[in-house]
């Protein structure tokens, strides 16, 4: 009977043994990005930019040891299957999200972020209620107001100042903010915004009413504030009307469908990234040539952004103290290095990034000179 004892000590500590050695859980992050068959093309490329990491960092021996799994939910902007979506990941234990992309979103799931303590990190959502808190969200795009203000001093000094704009209600948090920073900060610099006009992106977007309204007060220039697609569509009615007049889109509109779908009629068009499209250095151009190898396409800037956030994730993860939380490990280790910029977050979870003027030039985002 004693020795039947001592086996079965024998046998459990060989299992324990064993179990320890074997391959360790892996460290969920759940990614939170909008339906990539309703036009959220910045989700669909920010999705592929935090597998490239993913795969990346796990290349070299994941984080401690432990490999990344990204976990991937997809929701749109009603308020109601964006929270649900988040539970969702909530419930699979993620430790960490990348995501949501759009600022009415990331308000949608501010209140689950902090009563969940999980930490979220956009790469996009900048509107300003989410910033200057000491929430479970880092922002590490600029600040919207920066960037329209930014748009109103180039247009000035293009001589355009008296503009008509586009917005996209559907995505208010962003769009109206927005327009209101670009508003005052163009009558500073004596123009004015000359026509506004609402719409929400959909099938039934009347497009061509919406470029009339825009064209009624004869202005300067016409300025959009939505997706890519909703941009290109738009661009594509001013021309087939007629005018002739200068067309630039808020950052938000800066992917490949602006191009693949506006054609000859984005020609010229002037928008923004919160990347540089030309930079030559090495790490950025690794991290292209695996997008284009992958994707057959450009990494837009939501790709780059969700790279930047799973790195930063992760780097804070490696070296979080015992008994840390991840928020304080990611306020404390900073700065990070991203594709391009280094990330430096403050103690509200903010960033701040350099705004890049481009131009589409000859079917490709160029950079203003």
């Amino acid at each position: 009977m004693k020795q039947h004892w001592w086996a079965r000590a024998v046998l459990a500590l060989a299992c324990m043994v064993l179990a320890a050695c074997g391959p360790k859980p892996p460290i969920r992050i759940g990614f939170l990005g909008g339906v990539a068959a309703q036009g959220f093309n910045v989700s669909e490329d920010g999705r592929n930019g935090a597998l490239l990491a993913v795969e990346a960092i796990n290349r070299t021996g994941g984080v401690r040891g432990r490999p990344l799994e990204l976990v991937v939910r997809e929701i749109t902007f009603e308020k109601q299957h964006s929270q649900a979506m988040t539970e969702a990941l909530l419930s699979a234990r993620v430790e960490a999200m990348v995501g949501p992309f759009t600022s009415t979103q990331a308000l949608a799931v501010l209140a689950q972020a902090d009563a969940a303590g999980t930490l979220f990190v956009s790469p996009t959502a900048n509107a300003p209620e989410l910033g200057g808190r000491d929430d479970h969200f880092i922002r590490l795009n600029g600040a919207l107001a920066d960037s329209a203000a930014a748009y109103a001093a180039l247009l000035v000094g293009r001589g355009q100042r008296r503009v008509a704009v586009a917005f996209d209600e559907s995505n208010l948090a962003y769009s109206g903010q927005w327009l209101a920073a670009f508003r005052t900060s163009l009558a500073a610099r004596g123009g004015a915004v000359v026509g506004e006009t609402g719409f929400v992106s959909g099938p039934e977007l009347p497009y061509a009413a919406v470029v009339r309204s825009l064209l009624a007060p004869a202005p300067d220039a016409l300025l959009f504030i939505g997706r890519g697609a909703d941009a290109a569509r738009l661009a594509q009615q001013v021309r087939k009307q007629g005018s002739d007049l200068p067309l630039a889109a808020a950052e938000w509109a800066a992917t490949e469908s602006l191009i693949e779908l506006g054609g000859q009629a984005v020609e010229g068009l002037l928008t923004a990234e919160p990347y540089d499209p030309s930079d030559t250095s090495a790490r950025y151009q690794e991290f292209h040539r695996n997008y284009r190898a992958r994707y057959g396409r450009e990494p837009g800037f939501g790709a780059l952004g969700s790279y930047d956030a799973v790195t930063v994730l992760a780097e804070a993860m490696a070296r979080a103290r015992q008994g840390e939380s991840l928020k304080d490990a990611v306020l404390r280790h900073g700065p990070y290095q991203g594709l391009q910029h280094p990330i430096a977050i403050d103690r509200f979870g903010d960033s701040q990034r350099p705004l890049h003027f481009v131009v589409v030039r000859q079917g490709a985002f160029a950079s203003l000179r």
